[in-house]
């Protein structure tokens, strides 16, 4: 076969990802030469003004990304960019292609399920629904990690924050939320989880089904159940596992949305619910310590209204001081 057929030949090849390394490296050795450099391009300039533009959006890797913002192509004249420009360029494209199949490939062997962290910010609100079906929604400030889809005997997922769950029912795959030390287990039920890093509790409180608790530490394991209208209180500092009733378990059917009542909560544990949905320090006065607040907040609206609010009924004012926030008689 005479080059120039050869070239056509492993020229469409190439466009088809159908060369083997030794009609790649022929078709480059051809290249090279470049003895019909007009034709060759000719027959290149041809196929590329024939193909149809894709959108630009998720071409390039992520790893690649800062790079590439920082990549400036110049113009040129066709008539300028011969064929060793060309196989530079071509070269280049083989290099990043190679890169990025290459750990595609890698990531792929390691982790067949690609694993996602979604991280909801202050005030904002999020309902989302994982591969099985199970609906959650993500209070602010908390950060939950999912699998693309399930795997195994196990449906694991982790939450840094406050969640309600609605669990898809799998008798074969319990559904299981790591918080630090702490696995939530449960086969199909609804329910909230408070779990704040920083905070030294972590709160189930269970409105449908049944969950199974286990904290692990250090020096032993220790497990629980609860079953509707039950809460159990994990206190961190001392690794103990408390369980107690909770009649008003319904109402994180509306706190999932953002909407709060209170009946005769302490002032203390509401500054606690404001902290952790606007994720803010409230200081509260003296006078304030053993107080009880009734009523209903909206933590969806803005800081100042809700804090307004609070102080209007509590016969109270509130001030910014530095980096917090104070509640004053």
């Amino acid at each position: 076969m005479e080059e120039k057929e050869q070239f056509k030949h492993l020229y469409n090849l190439y466009l088809n990802n159908q060369c083997d390394a030794a009609e790649l490296k022929a078709f480059f050795a051809l290249l090279d030469k470049g003895h019909s450099d007009e034709e060759m391009m000719a027959l290149m300039s041809n196929t590329w003004d024939q193909t149809n533009a894709l959108p630009e959006t998720g071409l390039i890797p992520p790893f690649l990304q800062t790079a590439a913002k920082e990549i400036r192509i110049a113009p040129t004249r066709r008539s300028s960019f011969g064929l060793k420009q060309w196989i530079g360029v071509a070269a280049t494209l083989l290099i990043f292609t190679g890169i990025y199949f290459y750990k595609s490939a890698i990531t792929g062997l390691l982790n067949p399920n690609p694993k996602y962290q979604f991280a909801n910010a202050s005030g904002k609100r999020m309902q989302l629904q994982l591969a099985d079906g199970t609906k959650v929604w993500l209070s602010p400030n908390s950060k939950l990690g999912y699998p693309d889809k399930f795997s195994g005997t196990e449906r694991l997922v982790s939450l840094d924050g406050e969640a309600f769950f609605e669990v898809s029912h799998d008798a074969k795959h319990p559904f299981i939320i790591k918080s630090g030390d702490v696995s939530t287990t449960v086969l199909g039920t609804s329910f909230n989880v408070t779990a704040f890093t920083q905070q030294h509790t972590i709160n189930i409180t269970l409105v449908t089904g049944k969950v199974a608790v286990t904290l692990n530490d250090q020096n032993n394991t220790s497990r629980d159940t609860i079953t509707a209208n039950q809460r159990i209180i994990i206190d961190k500092a001392t690794s103990s596992i408390t369980k107690v009733d909770f009649p008003d378990a319904a109402t994180f059917l509306n706190k999932r949305l953002g909407l709060y009542e209170y009946n005769g909560t302490t002032l203390e544990e509401v500054a606690r619910d404001l902290e952790n949905q606007y994720n803010i320090k409230i200081q509260l006065d003296a006078d304030f310590s053993e107080k009880t607040f009734y009523g209903n907040l909206n933590m969806t609206d803005p800081l100042e209204e809700t804090l307004s609010k609070l102080c209007i009924v509590m016969e109270a004012k509130w001030k910014k001081n530095g980096g917090h926030y104070v509640i004053i008689k």
